[in-house]
């Protein structure tokens, strides 16, 4: 389990619009991800350039705001 990280508005709605993205298969290119997505491994990417959830960031979303 995930500790629940507090996240603001922006970075909260950032895994939202990766999680849709992931789901729209859409480019990921345009969203900028704030660093503490990064450093707390919600964010990653993949092979070809793409942002996307990790595992963590998927749970932390599941977690509720």
């Amino acid at each position: 389990m995930v500790k629940k990280i507090q996240l603001n508005d922006e970075q909260w709605k950032t895994l939202q619009f990766l999680l849709e993205a992931a789901s729209r298969q859409a480019a990921t290119a345009g969203i900028q991800v704030p660093d503490r997505l990064w450093s707390n491994g919600f964010v990653a990417i993949d092979p070809h350039g793409s942002k996307l959830l990790t595992l963590q960031g998927r749970e932390r979303l599941s977690q509720g705001r």
